[in-house]
């Protein structure tokens, strides 16, 4: 994945195996505008974020997100419900249209899911057909099926106490042990 942040906060996250230029179809007009550059000052906590959420101790996140070329109310409705989805759990693209309060927008309410700039942070993954099956994902419908199973499988438990090296007998009274 790619990202790109902004002074106001995140404002696009990649699909998997794409290159960063897919931005260009989520901001056709600044397309001129932008200066890609590395910064871990800046980038850091949005990257720790991320580590944290595919090494499973994190569930929401929490870095701030930059709506500002998002001028559509419709979208800015459907993220904001995307956002509720619990960790682990899928909605309908029907249920989604009636949380908004447009039951029957549910063409409008899945194109607004489609054009979402934030993948992962705001959660359309979450989303699938009425039928049960997982429907269209622009990183690929066995990326959005990967991602809904890694968050409905359990935290792998470890043991409370770790194996502890124990010293062979050989080397029993050795001062340098």
């Amino acid at each position: 994945f790619y990202f790109t942040v902004t002074d106001k906060g995140l404002n696009f996250v990649s699909s998997p195996h794409r290159h960063i230029s897919e931005i260009f179809d989520f901001y056709p007009n600044n397309r001129y505008q932008y200066q890609f550059m590395y910064n871990e000052t800046i980038t850091g906590i949005y990257l720790d974020e991320f580590k944290e959420y595919f090494d499973k101790k994190r569930k929401t996140f929490d870095i701030p997100l930059d709506f500002s070329e998002i001028h559509n109310e419709l979208e800015l409705q459907v993220l904001d419900a995307l956002r509720q989805i619990p960790y682990g759990e899928t909605v309908t693209y029907k249920q989604l249209a009636e949380t908004i309060g447009r039951p029957r927008a549910i063409r409008a309410v899945a194109s607004a899911v489609a054009k979402n700039p934030f993948l992962i942070v705001i959660p359309c993954h979450r989303v699938i057909r009425s039928n049960g099956e997982i429907g269209e994902y622009r990183g690929g419908a066995d990326a959005k099926e990967s991602l809904l199973k890694f968050e409905k499988e359990p935290l792998a438990k470890e043991p409370l106490i770790k194996k502890l090296p124990l010293p062979r007998l050989s080397q029993l009274g050795k001062p340098d042990l």
